[in-house]
């Protein structure tokens, strides 16, 4: 009877597996390729078509590259959530090796769904050639052209060619222009169902580009079919978008960055609460400051361009130490010596000056609104940071993702402290916006977000692994660890090295050890200790 039930007990896991009760795939995923001969350095694409058959929401794909002389040029943009039942076609563009062969491309995808579950066992394998004598298909001909520059929020024209090389029609079932992010189109000409043989077609784009800096490609892609074979062709050729709103009208600067517009033409930088602390007057000569910070920046290309000319020109020209004696720029700039905050006075200014939307933002006790201030200036892709006590410099996301962030999270999470943006009218005391949840809201995942995006491909599984196995303060403090990696090298290094069990242990042990201190301003102390680099 022991040994009936003992056969009966596999073969019903057996019937289980089989049937697809135990295991069902979250997704239906197809590779291809738009072409398997190649030139050296050549551009080819990977489309991914994936279709959700899970039970819920996907929120990101990413492709892992098994030969290394392959590397991956641009990743399309996944859908915020892809619902249970919807598909998307995804479109990498890869460049090939430089050396002339044959090689055997292999890919795999990983998914993640809206429960933070990563999902692996999707692959795709195609033998390549890499040739000198490549040739384009000689079936149909696909042709985009357009400006290789734009300038932002210009329109221009893009224009699609399609050359039927047949001696017999083709049905023309779909196209698609990927563009640049922020781009749109707006018009465009219709897709014919069919084109004759050996027959032609132009169709033009207008497209706007957007008031932020791009450089990548933009690609073209085009379902056709001949008989009863469905086929895609693909092309990309690179552009470069510039935004420069120095050089800009105060209309396209509205338009540019709508309701964030003020924080150009706002006459005080500090409210009055700084006013008569420091008996200081927090305003400044715009059109002088303007004409030295041009010169500053030189032929920068973007806001985060500016800002970094300026602060890169401000530690070549002052020494910084803690005593700040006056809050007017004009006064700032003839000092050798400058406080921190007063470096941040007058970033903000010489921003403010070239019309990029710029603000100093502070801790605030519900008395004392000076403490630990930095400068945060707007682009089209959100806010920036300027710190320039901890000799930082990036978006917003990557500030919090900096070893400089969690001694402030600590401050505002168990001290009681606000984020608060000087927005002052009057200098009648305090006058400022609280933006704590610009810093807090929904900081685990943007966190995990920036992390992942340092993390080799094959690696942000195991990110996923070792977060599910954490309780959420664990979580949080293993990714104030792992973002506080100086490097990416160091970061993979220890990701590779480290079992996932030991990564557990080690983020426990510290979270435990250190959760009731008062933690470093620099957190990469702690990332020194997580990682054995101390002695």
């Amino acid at each position: 009877m022991k040994m009936r039930k003992a056969i009966l007990v596999p073969l019903l896991i057996l019937i289980v597996v089989v049937s697809g009760c135990l295991f069902k795939p979250p997704a239906e995923v197809r590779f291809s390729i738009d072409r398997t001969v190649v030139a050296p350095d050549g551009t080819l694409h990977v489309i991914v078509f994936v279709n959700n058959t899970g039970k819920v929401g996907l929120t990101g794909a990413t492709l892992v590259l098994g030969d290394e002389g392959f590397q991956i040029l641009q990743e399309p943009k996944f859908p915020d959530v892809l619902p249970v039942g919807h598909s998307v076609q995804l479109v990498w563009i890869l460049k090939a090796p430089a050396i002339p062969g044959y090689y055997n491309l292999k890919l795999s995808l990983e998914l993640t769904d809206e429960l933070k579950r990563t999902w692996t066992g999707f692959y795709g394998q195609f033998r390549v050639f890499v040739s000198e004598g490549a040739a384009p298909s000689d079936e149909l001909g696909l042709g985009i052209s357009g400006p290789e520059t734009l300038h932002g929020g210009e329109t221009s024209t893009i224009t699609v060619t399609i050359k039927n090389k047949l001696e017999a029609p083709i049905d023309l079932l779909d196209i698609r222009l990927d563009l640049l992010d922020g781009m749109r189109v707006v018009s465009a000409d219709a897709l014919p169902e069919s084109i004759s043989e050996n027959g032609k077609i132009t169709l033009r784009y207008t497209v706007k580009a957007p008031y932020a800096y791009r450089k990548g490609y933009i690609s073209t892609i085009l379902r056709y079919k001949i008989g009863s074979s469905e086929k895609s062709v693909i092309e990309s050729v690179p552009l470069e978008v510039t935004w420069r709103p120095w050089n800009a009208d105060s209309g396209t600067l509205k338009d540019a960055y709508d309701l964030k517009y003020h924080w150009i033409t706002d006459g005080y930088l500090v409210d009055g609460y700084w006013s008569e602390r420091y008996n200081s007057t927090p305003t400044f000569n715009r059109t002088e400051l303007r004409n030295l910070t041009l010169k500053i920046i030189g032929n920068a290309s973007s806001e985060p361009g500016a800002a970094k000319a300026i602060y890169g020109w401000m530690m070549r020209t002052y020494s910084f130490g803690d005593t700040t004696s006056t809050l007017e720029p004009d006064k700032i700039l003839l000092q050798d010596r400058l406080s921190y905050a007063e470096g941040q006075i007058l970033t903000t200014a010489m921003l403010r000056s070239i019309d990029i939307p710029a603000r100093i933002v502070t801790l605030y006790n519900g008395t004392d609104c000076t403490r630990r201030p930095v400068t945060e200036f707007y682009t089209t892709d959100g806010w920036y940071v300027v710190d320039i006590e901890h000799g930082f410099i990036g978006s917003l996301e990557e500030y919090l993702a900096s070893p400089y962030f969690p001694r402030l999270y600590q401050i505002i999470t168990e001290n009681g402290y606000r984020m608060v943006a000087q927005s002052p009218t009057e200098l009648s005391g305090h006058e400022h916006v609280d933006v704590t949840g610009d810093f807090i809201a929904n900081l685990e995942d943007r966190l995990i977000s920036v992390v992942s995006g340092r993390l080799k491909p094959e690696l942000r599984s195991k990110l996923t692994m070792v977060l599910n196995n954490l309780n959420e303060n664990e979580r949080l403090y293993a990714l104030f660890l792992l973002s506080s990696a100086p490097n990416n090298d160091d970061l993979n290094r220890v990701m590779e090295e480290y079992s996932t069990k030991k990564i557990e242990q080690n983020v426990k042990t510290m979270y435990e050890f250190y959760r009731d201190m008062e933690w470093s301003d620099d957190f990469t102390r702690y990332w020194k200790i997580f990682a054995g680099d101390v002695g």
